[in-house]
């Protein structure tokens, strides 16, 4: 433990600092997402960054349009194609790369630094101290890397510095399905104009170019340039790496007196390699900037290049770099200073808090599938999983809440029913129907007016999928929309208990289509609560809001019914929440049920808690029977292992589940998302110890320091951790883009700080484990709130006082007279 100590720590400013040496590195690869800020959901730039320099980019819809890096190619292998940094003495004829990998000098050491919007490398080999940056300016689509070299030796050296890129710009289908066809309708040629090399794609989406004009092209050009003048230059994989016995690790051209400068006709193994030759005196220090630029292919061909030079300027020196890297690190700054969580003598925590912030800003932008783990157009962008995620943009950015809110409405038919999965250039998926899916709109509606009692939200006139699928255009209002979500849900339900059909929440419990989901079944009567509630705060009532006020008082009493069925049904008698009801609400044919079959589900007792369908001892009392079957060290698992497969047998049934392997994702695992409701459930009882343990346990950082298998990055989230049936038990799987993050986010903020937006203002009601104080700040409605909470009496759960600015308030809800753009000081006693 104390190598894992040596190689990772958090630094002062939250920062990650990786320290390797040839002896002591990183089990995998740990990646970094960077991404364009403030960006449409359709048309951001990510780019995933390895501490030893394998990558890939990514630019535009959830459907994969690559602009490096490859579709199969996983950063987590060894000797991958990467955006290596060369640096050649070239009178010694000795080489090394800023990143120790994939050269691998065995006395080259390796300081990496994830920071909040950027990269940084530090390296000594040769004499020679290596310092990089790499991070996507605000102003335009591209990564910046700069660099700094220092000569530490007593002599004049003569070095060249290669920038080398893999590129494939492209639509990621056309790799996928077509392979070298496709690869060789594009290419790359050295632009003298420009000093730079240009990279296209003769066919492929345009994004906001006319498709016209560029004659059919993909609509981003990728333009590989340096604020020096470039030396030399390659295009061609073989040109620069050589026989195809080399590697990344012993290319021939950095030894070369000069590179091919052969332009290349098509992209098959294709590369991109700049060379600047730079002369340093012995103590001298040189800066130099390279850049990828994605420059509007209407832009470059039509219109003289004007936004590419433009952005060229604004890199053309190492100062001016500099200058666009602060400002993309005040804005991170700034952005993640917005909300912040603080108790004494848990900086892992404060620390891991700063990460998961960014995190959730990286889902935002991302949403699932900009990933290393898919490609994204297989899948498309998922209706549940936007709704989601876009819940923890809401202290930061409400603007862009609403912009997604509004586009992801659109997605959802006049009947209620949705897309599971959506596209920008084509229809969504309507064959696979997720029971749970309309009611996610439900929620983040209501969230969303809670944040920023923007009740006008309401009245917003969206049109229906229903067009895209040839059927007459129709319209309605967002509140329209969420009416017909819980119309649809009802009207698929039996008393209330939603019908299975392909799947709920979890898409891999397939198998059981007349089943009836008790986790759905949890999720509608806290949908029918909350829109009931929603309806109840609908402000200067006219004919159409009464009509929704009745609908309100509507809702409650189906709530009521969902409420009896889950009693009456739902409950085993061994006091543990059914994962599903036999067909016609028969309890002889449950699946996942103490009295059929003995399998243990942890989705419906943490619904159970998390709705506020369970009275606290019953949830209790499924809970005790949750952890005792399910409970390790680690956390706690999604659900009873099925290890057939494994074991050389077929299984009993058929269920997308049990294909994953024993132990791994939703068979098994430890599911991250699905803790942070059980989470939640223990702080709406006053379980705070509870609630802290389990979510302290599992911040990436603790269980990374204490489990020797866990490998994966230790300061973001996993989708989940291999549970004690998966050989790999203890191992994090599927990080960075994943719904564990924004609701982790949730729980955290407003369960266990107790932060939670309410229609009439802040209601503050923490659960914690008996600390004696802690502190928290958050913007609200353009105030920020500054809270220092006293807990003298060391209690888990309860509000005593409420004072801003020294004024005893009523009750524990900051209404909007203390809405005034000013900042307060806040003292809650527990």
């Amino acid at each position: 433990m104390a190598n894992k100590e040596k190689l990772f720590s958090f630094l002062s400013d939250s920062s990650v600092q990786i320290r390797e040496n040839i002896k002591q590195t990183t089990k995998e690869p740990w990646l970094m997402l960077e991404a364009s800020r403030k960006r449409s959901l359709t048309n951001t730039l990510c780019w995933g960054i390895t501490n030893n320099g394998s990558d890939f980019a990514r630019i535009g819809t959830q459907e994969g349009d690559l602009l490096n890096g490859y579709v199969h190619e996983d950063p987590y292998k060894t000797r991958l194609l990467g955006s290596y940094l060369y640096i050649t003495d070239m009178e010694a004829k000795k080489y090394f790369t800023s990143t120790w990998y994939p050269v691998m000098h065995k006395n080259q050491k390796l300081e990496t630094i994830f920071r909040f919007g950027s990269v940084e490398t530090k390296t000594s080999y040769l004499n020679l101290n290596v310092e990089t940056i790499k991070f996507i300016p605000d102003e335009f689509y591209g990564l910046i890397q700069y660099v700094k070299i220092t000569n530490k030796s007593d002599k004049e050296r003569k070095l060249r510095v290669f920038s080398v890129e893999p590129v494939n710009v492209g639509d990621a289908r056309g790799t996928q399905f077509s392979g070298f066809n496709s690869l060789m309708m594009a290419g790359g040629l050295f632009d003298k104009k420009i000093d730079g090399l240009v990279w296209r794609n003769n066919y492929g989406i345009p994004f906001d170019a006319d498709e016209e004009k560029i004659r059919g092209l993909f609509g981003k050009v990728l333009v590989h340039v340096s604020s020096e003048k470039k030396s030399t230059y390659s295009a061609r994989y073989k040109d620069f790496v050589g026989h195809y016995t080399n590697t990344m690790a012993n290319p021939d051209g950095v030894l070369a007196d000069k590179l091919s400068e052969e332009d290349s006709q098509e992209m098959c193994s294709s590369l991109s390699v700049l060379a600047n030759d730079i002369t340093l005196k012995a103590g001298e220090t040189k800066e130099l900037v390279f850049a990828l630029i994605a420059d509007n292919t209407e832009d470059y061909y039509c219109n003289g290049k004007a936004e590419l030079k433009k952005a060229m300027k604004m890199i053309a020196t190492p100062a001016a770099a500099l200058k666009l890297y602060k400002e993309v690190s005040d804005g991170w700054k700034d952005e993640l200073n917005k909300l912040q969580l603080n108790v004494s003598g848990e900086e892992e925590f404060v620390h891991s808090f700063k990460w998961l912030q960014y995190q959730c800003a990286m889902v935002c932008c991302l949403n699932r599938m900009k990933s290393r783990f898919h490609s994204g157009f297989e899948y498309g962008f998922g209706f549940r999983d936007i709704l989601q995620d876009m819940l923890a943009l809401l202290p930061y950015d409400t603007k862009r809440t609403r912009d997604f809110l509004l586009y992801t409405a659109e997605q959802m038919f006049s009947d209620g029913s949705v897309y599971h999965n959506f596209y920008v250039s084509a229809p969504g998926t309507r064959g696979f129907h997720a029971c749970d899916d309309p009611m996610w709109l439900i929620y983040a509606v209501c969230e969303y007016v809670k944040e920023t009692a923007d009740f006008a939200f309401l009245d917003e006139i969206v049109p229906y999928a229903d067009v895209k699928e040839g059927m007459p255009d129709k319209k309605a209002t967002i509140m329209e929309h969420c009416v017909a979500a819980l119309e649809h849900m009802w009207k698929y339900s039996v008393d209330g208990l939603p019908i299975m059909y392909d799947a709920d929440w979890n898409d891999d419990l397939s198998g059981f289509p007349d089943h009836l989901s008790v986790m759905a079944a949890e999720m509608l009567y806290k949908a029918l609560v909350d829109f009931e509630q929603l309806c109840a705060h609908v402000k200067d009532l006219d004919k159409k809001n009464a009509k929704m006020a009745a609908f309100g008082k509507d809702c409650g009493k189906k709530a009521e019914i969902v409420l009896k069925s889950v009693n009456d049904y739902c409950i085993d008698s061994k006091g543990l929440y059914t994962r599903l009801l036999g067909p016609g609400k028969d309890p002889k044919k449950s699946f996942g049920s103490s009295d059929t079959d003995g399998i243990v589900f942890l989705e419906p007792t943490a619904w159970a808690g998390y709705s506020g369908i369970a009275t606290k001892e019953q949830f209790l009392k499924s809970a005790a029977i949750v952890e005792k079957k399910l409970a390790a060290k680690g956390g706690i698992c999604i659900c009873t292992t099925n290890n057939d497969l494994a074991n050389g047998k077929l299984p009993d049934f058929e269920s997308g589940y049990i294909r994953n392997a024993p132990g791994k994702k939703e068979n098994g695992s430890f599911f991250r998302h699905l803790e942070s409701w059980v989470i939640a459930s223990y702080c709406n009882y006053g379980e705070g110890k509870k609630a802290w343990d389990l979510f302290y346990n599992t911040l990436p950082a603790v269980c990374y320091k204490e489990t020797e298998a866990y490998s994966a990055e230790p300061f973001v989230y996993p989708e989940y951790v291999a549970g004690p049936a998966s050989q790999d038990f203890g191992r994090a799987g599927h990080t960075w883009l994943t719904g564990t993050a924004p609701t982790r986010h949730r729980v955290v903020s407003e369960n266990i700080f107790g932060l939670k937006p309410d229609y009439d203002g802040l209601v503050i009601d923490p659960c914690v484990p008996c600390w004696k104080e802690f502190s928290a700040s958050r913007i609200f409605r353009g105030t920020k709130f500054e809270f220092k909470y006293i807990n003298k009496n060391k209690v888990q759960k309860g509000v005593k006082s409420v004072k801003i600015d020294g004024k005893q308030i009523k009750g524990n809800c900051i209404t909007k007279e203390w809405f005034d753009g000013k900042k307060h000081k806040v003292t809650v006693e527990m």
